[in-house]
C-alpha cells in the first residue's frame, strides 16, 4: 500500500465529488431561474462588469492552466483539468444566475436560490429609495409571513437598481404599491439607521 497513491485517490474521489456537487447546484438554480414566471426586468448584479467576481477569476485562471496543460501537451492531466473547468462553468452559472435581481408581476427576487430575499409586492410595508451614482439605492421593509400576527417581525431588503433599469422599476414600483406609499426620495437618509 503506497502513501502518495492513497492520497492521489484520496483527491480524484474530493475532486470528483465537488465536481458533482457543482453540477448539482448549477442545475438546481438554472432550475429556478426557468420556474420565474412573468419577469419585467432583470439586470446583473455582479462585481466584475455585472459578473460575479470569484466565480469569473476562477473560470478565467482554469481556462489559463487548460490552455497551458494542452500547448505542452501534459495529457496525463486532462481528466484532472476537465473536472476543474466544468467545476468552473457550474460555479460560474449558478453565480451568474444568483447574482441577478428579478422583478416579476408577483414580486421581487434578489437571490434566486434563497427564499428569504424574495418578497410578494402585497408584503411591503414601506420603502425607501436613494438615488447613487450609477443608480438608486432602494430599501424595503416587509413583514415576515407565518406566524402570530402581533409578533410578526420587519424585515429589510436591499436592493441597487442600476440607471439603465431605474425608470422602468420606479413605473413598475408605482403601479405595485405606489398607490398605497411614496418613497422618501432626495433627502439625507442614513440607511444604517433601518437596522
Amino acid at each position: 500500500m503506497n502513501i502518495t497513491t492513497d492520497i492521489y485517490s484520496l483527491f480524484v474521489l474530493l475532486l470528483a465529488l465537488f465536481t458533482l456537487g457543482a453540477t448539482f447546484l448549477a442545475v438546481y438554480t438554472v432550475a429556478n431561474a426557468i420556474r420565474l414566471r412573468n419577469i419585467r426586468i432583470s439586470w446583473k448584479s455582479g462585481k466584475m462588469g455585472g459578473y460575479p467576481l470569484f466565480s469569473t477569476l476562477f473560470l478565467g485562471f482554469l481556462l489559463i492552466v487548460a490552455a497551458g496543460v494542452t500547448l505542452y501537451g501534459i495529457d496525463q492531466y486532462n481528466t484532472i483539468i476537465s473536472c476543474y473547468l466544468w467545476m468552473g462553468i457550474c460555479w460560474f452559472t449558478s453565480s451568474y444566475f444568483t447574482s441577478k435581481s428579478y422583478i416579476t408581476d408577483h414580486g421581487i427576487v434578489k437571490n434566486i436560490n434563497d427564499p428569504s430575499q424574495t418578497i410578494a409586492w402585497h408584503q411591503i410595508n414601506d420603502y425607501v429609495e436613494k438615488p447613487s451614482s450609477r443608480g438608486s439605492d432602494y430599501v424595503f421593509i416587509y413583514r415576515e409571513i407565518g406566524g402570530e400576527e402581533p409578533r410578526k417581525r420587519l424585515i429589510r431588503l436591499e436592493l441597487f437598481v442600476p440607471d439603465r433599469s431605474t425608470l422602468k422599476f420606479d413605473k413598475i414600483v408605482s403601479l405595485k404599491i405606489g398607490r398605497l406609499m411614496t418613497p422618501v426620495a432626495d433627502t439625507s437618509f442614513d440607511f444604517k439607521s433601518l437596522e
